[in-house]
């Protein structure tokens, strides 16, 4: 019994550090702002529907307009191929109806994970060692940045978009568990 009790509470120790020191990363991570003019920039896709792009899609796309806007050499790699018409053509439609020309929008239409997202939308960049940065929601900005930099970005960069406070931490413990299976995947 008390062997037993020592290893419940070493077990639940490690658990809260562990918890703690992802969510510190996660946490980090979530004011990154990207350099002036990169060469790309990968939005990841969320859901879209009939209506157009979810919350936390918006947040995203409206923070790539904001970037797009200010670097207007900048190309756009929209990525995403789920929903019931792909989350690339949702996307560009919306970043097209505010302003952003179709010619700096590629659409990746066929990723149905942030992995696929990122080694799909690598292989439609027309330059290696391109600087590219990654457009994501502020809480998942950690692991993504992680998965682009395991997939041959090595010099990949955040542009934190907000993300719904209702949901955040929602989202945040959601993410902690997302990363300890990246970790052990």
């Amino acid at each position: 019994p008390r062997i037993i009790r020592g290893a419940i509470i070493a077990v639940v120790a490690i658990g809260i550090v562990a918890f703690c020191t992802i969510e510190g990363c996660i946490i980090g991570n979530m004011n990154a702002q990207g350099e002036p003019d990169l060469d790309y920039v990968i939005v990841l896709g969320a859901q879209v529907r009939e209506s157009g792009p979810s919350k936390a899609l918006r947040y995203r796309l409206d923070r790539t307009i904001d970037y797009l806007e200010e670097n207007p050499d900048t190309i756009c790699i929209v990525s995403g191929g789920q929903e019931p018409f792909s989350e690339a053509q949702g996307m560009a439609d919306y970043l097209q109806k505010h302003g952003i020309v179709e010619n700096r929008i590629i659409q990746e239409s066929k990723s149905e994970s942030t992995m696929e997202n990122i080694v799909n939308s690598k292989k439609l960049m027309r330059q290696e060692n391109a600087s590219v940065g990654i457009v994501t929601n502020d809480f998942h900005m950690f692991r993504a940045l992680q998965i682009a930099h395991a997939n041959g970005l090595k010099q990949a960069q955040g542009i934190a978009a907000s993300s719904p406070k209702d949901m955040l931490v929602n989202n945040m413990v959601r993410e902690f568990f997302a990363e300890i299976k990246f970790l052990f995947s």
